[in-house]
């Protein structure tokens, strides 16, 4: 006899006044929330109004066989990193999502495989309640939401955050709180936390360094910079830099495109308009949109070195010449097990890095890291497999 499970979603609607640190009042933003009632059945809280039923067992059907957890393969330290053990916490467990920036495609999607994840039968019956909140790009209402999460219970917060200095001080209270910590995509420094990432630093290198191959070595590069003031922007133009500095003949321009194909093609456009003199573009996000600014100016498309876009590896298919690295969305499913590992009592390394998925024309393989029917906007890295973290297209695709 196969057991049909059922997720129930409820949309309600909460305005409760926090007040952070600077003692400004801050109402309370969306809050998605799973908590499991008995053998399988979630009941799900969100902001606005309509009921949903989500048949579970038909996503866990279709759950890849691939992709088993391996803690040695999937916990691999960057660099000076430190092993990190805490006392063992009787499940199942409260977590939670703290999610700033929500503009790009990559975090909708990023929440979307989250909410997969904690379905998996591997790993619902650790979870008892499941929260995810999207902050925008205010540090403040990320502070509120935060101490939302410690004071509504939960147990572990896995946090992408908007600044890597701002929410240290909340970060520092929930772990006075027992609270254990897990940074993502964009850290925070701080103390006796864990970061899950790939290594941002080496992503900039190597997009610098193929590209200053493809262009010989002189020319105007255009630079196509993300979200300002996060880790992730600061490090991989950090990581650019130390390779474009080599180089006297490369003049760098700088736009920012904040990871958004719509964004990335307008301030490439009005770049464009100005100086159309551009040998190779590297670029963080929203690649897809940089390479139309150039169609759409009747220009020939230079080297781009690039992100994971469908949109974009659909390109290199018809022609442009460029490289794909991939900042993988499946990083939360990652920091959602180390969470668990945490409060499970096993030890994990204080960094753990995870490998950049790459793909060059000559290694684009259709249907399995592009999708030629998929949406532009679709993020192609979507599974780390020594992680357990597998996802399939039919999963993850956006709803039509």
């Amino acid at each position: 006899m196969v057991l049909v499970h059922e997720i129930r979603l409820e949309r309600t609607q909460r305005e409760e006044s926090v007040t952070d640190t600077g003692n400004r009042s801050v109402n309370r933003r969306d809050v998605l929330k799973f908590s499991i009632l008995g053998t399988g059945a979630f009941a799900v809280t969100a902001a606005g109004g309509g009921h949903f039923l989500i048949n579970r067992a038909s996503a866990q059907e279709s759950t890849p066989a691939a992709g088993g957890f391996d803690a040695a393969s999937c916990y691999q330290p960057f660099p000076d990193a430190t092993m990190v053990k805490y006392d063992k916490v009787e499940g199942p467990y409260s977590l939670a999502l703290s999610n700033s920036y929500i503009g790009n495609v990559w975090r909708t999607q990023m929440i979307n495989m989250a909410n997969i994840f904690v379905t998996r039968p591997d790993i619902a019956p650790m979870i008892k309640d499941w929260q995810v909140a999207s902050s925008g790009e205010d540090v403040s209402a990320q502070i509120a939401q935060m101490e939302n999460m410690i004071s509504s219970g939960a147990q572990a917060i896995i946090i992408n955050a908007i600044s890597p200095t701002a929410l240290a001080p909340t970060v520092q209270r929930a772990r006075q709180e027992g609270v254990i910590v897990v940074a993502f995509d964009n850290i925070v420094e701080a103390d006796d936390i864990v970061f899950v990432n790939e290594d941002q630093v080496e992503m900039g290198k190597i997009w610098a360094e193929w590209l200053v191959d493809k262009i010989g070595g002189k020319g105007k590069v255009l630079m196509v910079n993300g979200v300002a003031g996060t880790s992730v922007d600061a490090d991989r133009q950090n990581g650019a830099m130390a390779v474009f500095s080599q180089h006297p003949e490369i003049t760098t321009i700088a736009v920012v495109g904040k990871w958004d194909p719509g964004t990335a093609q307008t301030v490439t456009a009005n770049q464009l308009a100005s100086d159309p003199d551009i040998a190779g573009v590297w670029c963080q996000g929203g690649t897809d949109g940089v390479v139309r600014a150039f169609e759409a100016a009747g220009l020939p498309v230079p080297p781009v070195a690039g992100e994971g876009e469908n949109g974009f590896r659909k390109q290199m298919l018809n022609g442009v010449t460029g490289i794909s690295l991939a900042q993988s969305p499946a990083l939360v499913a990652v920091s959602i097990r180390v969470a668990l590992s945490l409060l499970q009592g096993e030890e994990v390394p204080s960094a753990i890095s995870v490998p950049i998925p790459s793909a060059t024309n000559e290694e684009l393989e259709p249907g399995v890291n592009v999708f030629p029917d998929g949406p532009d906007n679709f993020f192609t890295a979507i599974s780390i497999d020594a992680c357990g973290a597998s996802f399939t297209y039919e999963e993850v695709k956006p709803a039509e």
